[in-house]
């Protein structure tokens, strides 16, 4: 009898082990991951595309134009890095991970110096210097995986943070226009829908959802 119940228990402990190696996806409690997504909400409330306006410096106006200039700055259509961002997840339990992001993207315009020659008539518009943007953004977030397979996921997150917003706008000429200015706001992220697959430790990833790390994120993650 002690030998039929020392059997049984040795069943049972191999089958626990053997069930454990199975589900050992469960008991992964890090996740690392980095993305790349956009539209940002930097991008759709302007941050990256409207720009501070700024008179025409009297450096400009001399040098460039022969004193015909006045008004402000125009600005060319901006050339943008999107939205790169860095995660990090600890699972408090099988379901819920706390952690957060950091995302940064930038933006690059010309500015330029439209001026009428006052003697002959004639416009002219010149390339006078490079107005940046870039913000960067810390976001604590909330990770729920409600679905968890060994090669395959979905979850849904949500954050709240803030982003810092630096911008400059500088002339080419020495002496001219150096406008520096900074602007914290906070900011927020939230997706929908996430979709994760590949092996236990090494997955791919796409997300669907609003915020800033984009409407549409894609990237790869390590779990450890």
């Amino acid at each position: 009898m002690k030998k039929f119940f020392a059997l049984i228990a040795f069943t049972l402990m191999a089958s626990t082990n053997m069930q454990a190696q199975n589900d050992s996806f469960y008991n992964t409690r890090h996740d690392l991951g980095i993305a790349i997504g956009g539209p940002s909400n930097s991008e759709i409330l302007g941050f990256l595309t409207s720009v501070t306006e700024l008179a025409i410096s009297a450096t400009v106006t001399s040098v460039m134009t022969g004193g015909y200039a006045t008004g402000y700055y125009t600005y060319g259509d901006a050339k943008y890095v999107p939205t790169i961002s860095a995660e990090y997840y600890y699972h408090v339990s099988k379901v819920v991970a706390i952690g957060g992001m950091v995302t940064f993207n930038s933006a690059k315009r010309d500015m330029f110096c439209a001026w009428t020659n006052n003697v002959d008539g004639t416009r002219h518009e010149e390339k006078t210097g490079t107005r940046k943007l870039n913000n960067l953004s810390v976001i604590p977030t909330v990770k729920i995986d409600w679905l968890r397979k060994r090669n395959f996921g979905l979850y849904s997150k949500a954050g709240l943070g803030v982003t810092m917003m630096h911008e400059t706008q500088k002339d080419d000429q020495e002496g001219g226009l150096d406008y520096k200015d900074n602007m914290l706001y906070v900011n927020f992220h939230a997706s929908l829908i996430g979709a994760e697959f590949g092996s236990e430790s090494f997955r791919g990833f796409t997300e669907v959802g609003m915020g800033e790390q984009g409407i549409f994120v894609a990237g790869l993650r390590y779990k450890f």
